[in-house]
């Protein structure tokens, strides 16, 4: 079970991850240079590789292998990718929803998502003395 403290700071990431994320998505599309699912996912690279490095010194205090650790965040990245494209095309595409909620749902529920593989699996080895 993640300590307070961790699951703390993990949502202080979020939220920045999120701004990051979530200003790309939406500068993107309303400039017209893109459409919801490439804004999207270009937010997303952003938000991953900032809160990657937030997250691995701050959040989880881990001092193992930087490329290991950084493999390992990509792939619950890329599943987190994943739902958050499945939920764009389901709101815009089968719901004829606007995006923006969409990715207001997405956000949470790779949050979600995301804490628990990279508290279980990420971020397991050789951490510091963190509380």
């Amino acid at each position: 079970m993640p300590s307070f403290s961790k699951l703390l700071r993990y949502g202080v990431v979020g939220v920045i991850g999120a701004v990051v994320h979530m200003s790309t998505l939406f500068l993107l599309v309303e400039l017209g240079l893109t459409g919801p699912v490439v804004a999207t996912t270009t937010g997303f690279v952003l938000a991953l590789l900032i809160s990657y490095g937030i997250n691995r010194i701050w959040t989880f205090g881990y001092v193992g292998s930087y490329w290991a650790s950084l493999i390992r965040y990509c792939i619950v990245s890329l599943i987190g990718l994943g739902l958050n494209i499945l939920i764009i095309k389901l709101f815009t595409d089968f719901l004829g929803l606007w995006y923006g909620w969409g990715a207001f749902v997405a956000v949470g529920a790779v949050a979600l998502n995301n804490f628990l593989l990279n508290n279980a699996w990420t971020f397991t080895h050789k951490t510091s003395d963190m509380p």
